[in-house]
């Protein structure tokens, strides 16, 4: 027994993170029930009660919110609610073979819907771990490290939170995003255009990435007939998975559903800061100032465009120099994921998410990184508390905004402080890498 734990102690640690990250996750289930969950939940029963035609334009009467994420997610949503609407066939199975147990479908015929969705965030946090040791171990060839950074996003509070309380659908965007920028630099383009696709087409919180993923695609060069061919599967998708909405066809939805659902609310509503503490905050009131104020003269607006420009330059060149295609890849999307964050307006407190798997990977990289990216992940712990809980706690609230809005006006600089001084030093911190692997 001893010769075999010794054999496979880090497969047996591997499967011990994920099972201990999947337990904390399923305990905080029916513990918080909130926000955007309820509202996922309605657009699957209702899409099934007005049909798919109707479900984005038609006049309801929405409890919660009207649906904003884009078809895929709308059909998944759909097909959890087809499960849960099926929830005698658990009890059925237990008077068969008595699994499931009577108490696991209590449990499942109170809070069922609410597992199911949950349910999606969770696993996919869990595969975001796996990922992550996986591309690790790949840039630094140390099992420990790789192990270790397993550990930190798996067991993260943010991560945890997010997923098991919450039940945001960040993770769930991000393993496709993530996928299609790794399965990109593998040069399996149908495979990365499709996964791009996905993720946009759950919710495009990554189509920040859209030009750096052009960008990469041009550094593997592939043909004009590799392209054509690598596209078909994506059209054909995007088709058949619009097709069910599509009540004055896949064109004029479309249209209507990028420029109307997206483009136009955000510029009629937006924000220096939705609730995320970033550049802005430092200088504005953050859910208060609106992405028309001005900083030394500029419209913050027009300054936050010039910034993402200014992140995707940065991005390019790393990825075209760096000696690892990956890591230029891994640190493009933390400059532009994280970048947007500090520096684009209307920015909600999780909008960090699509940096965190990288930030992760680059902290466990080179050490050199450690302490400052534990510092900004316990920093974007704090704006996640803070944002759930403001408009239920003062206890919670007043430390942040308190003495006009001192803390977090030190945290958002902090975590720019933080940014700057990583980019800094990264393409030197990976050398030191590189240096020892080949010693």
């Amino acid at each position: 027994m001893k010769k075999f734990l010794q054999k496979h102690q880090e497969k047996i640690f591997f499967t011990l993170i994920l099972v201990i990250g999947f337990i904390l996750r399923i305990i905080l289930v029916n513990k918080v029930i909130v926000g955007d969950i309820l509202a996922y939940v309605e657009w699957g029963q209702k899409i099934w009660e007005w049909g798919s035609k109707t479900f984005y334009f038609g006049e309801h009467p929405w409890y919660y919110s009207p649906p904003n994420y884009p078809p895929v997610a709308a059909l998944l949503f759909g097909g959890l609610d087809w499960l849960f609407r099926h929830r005698y066939v658990t009890a059925q199975l237990h008077n068969l073979i008595k699994i499931p147990p009577a108490a696991f479908i209590i449990y499942f015929y109170k809070f069922g819907d609410i597992l199911l969705y949950k349910l999606l965030p969770i696993l996919s946090d869990l595969a975001l771990g796996a990922v992550i040791y996986k591309l690790i171990l790949a840039l630094t060839k140390n099992t420990k490290k790789a192990l270790l950074g397993m550990t930190f996003f798996v067991l993260n509070p943010i991560t945890v939170f997010i997923s098991g309380a919450w039940g945001q659908t960040d993770s769930l965007v991000a393993i496709f995003g993530l996928l299609a920028f790794i399965t990109l630099v593998g040069g399996k383009y149908a495979w990365a255009i499709f996964l791009f696709f996905v993720s946009m087409y759950l919710k495009p919180s990554w189509g920040i990435f859209a030009p750096f993923f052009l960008f990469v695609l041009y550094l593997k060069k592939p043909s004009i007939k590799q392209l054509l061919i690598a596209a078909i599967p994506t059209l054909i998708a995007l088709i058949v998975v619009t097709i069910p909405f599509a009540e004055k066809g896949v064109l004029a939805f479309t249209k209507a559903m990028w420029v109307d659902k997206y483009i136009i609310p955000v510029k009629s509503v937006g924000k220096a800061s939705v609730s995320a503490f970033n550049f802005y905050t430092i200088f504005l009131k953050i859910d208060r100032s609106l992405f028309n104020s001005k900083l030394l003269f500029i419209p913050i607006n027009k300054l936050s465009l010039f910034f993402f420009a200014i992140l995707n330059i940065f991005a390019f060149s790393f990825a075209k120099k760096s000696k690892s295609l990956l890591w230029g890849v891994i640190v493009g999307i933390f400059t532009i994921g994280f970048g947007s964050f500090l520096f684009m307006v209307n920015m909600l407190e999780r909008y960090f998410f699509p940096a965190l798997a990288p930030i992760v990977i680059i902290m466990f990289t080179d050490i050199k990184a450690l302490v400052p990216l534990v510092i900004s992940n316990i920093f974007l712990f704090a704006n996640i508390i803070w944002s759930f809980y403001r408009r239920g706690s003062d206890e919670i609230d007043h430390p942040f905004t308190n003495n006009n809005f001192l803390l977090i006006r030190l945290i958002s600089t902090s975590l720019v402080a933080i940014f700057v001084y990583v980019l800094k030093n990264v393409k030197i911190q990976f050398s030191r890498v590189l240096k020892t692997q080949n010693q």
